[in-house]
């Protein structure tokens, strides 16, 4: 999928004059929400801006330093539930924890303990599906929130 990607940017760089990329870029990328939608069988990608989480991460550290946290949180839960379906369509050991940790921030911020640890919990099951081995910081961290939110 990632080289799909690449083609369509590649075909998007601004190297036609005549305005037929500016005229293409509505079809491609309706080309690739639907690879993404078929092949990660994830049903949510036009919910965003993104065709990949990694596109939004500029956008999350952003609405983070504003204190957007309703909106950063909506954003991150679709970046987690895409990175997800990727994990588990690609054979990947273990989803990337960095949009779980941004949103675990963004938990203990706000005080609420319970969603920090329910959403820890979540990464600490998709690791265990997927066969992988969670990360000693996500682990660290769950220890935490539990003990803050039984406080």
């Amino acid at each position: 999928m990632r080289w799909v990607l690449a083609w369509l940017s590649s075909r998007l760089d601004g190297s036609q004059t005549d305005g037929t990329a500016d005229q293409e870029l509505p079809r491609q990328t309706e080309l690739v929400e639907g690879i993404i939608r078929e092949q990660l069988e994830f049903t949510r990608i036009d919910e965003q801006p993104y065709t990949y989480p990694t596109e939004a991460v500029a956008e999350i550290k952003q609405l983070k330093r504003e204190r957007r946290h309703d909106e950063v949180e909506e954003l991150l839960l679709w970046c987690i539930d895409f990175v997800e379906a990727e994990a588990d369509d690609k054979g990947y050991d273990e989803p990337p924890h960095v949009y779980y940790r941004h949103l675990a921030i963004v938990y203990r911020k706000e005080c609420r303990y319970e969603d920090e640890v329910e959403l820890l919990e979540r990464y600490l099951r998709i690791c265990e599906t997927l066969g992988g081995e969670p990360s000693t910081v996500m682990r660290d961290r769950l220890e935490r929130a539990r003990e803050l939110a039984d406080n």
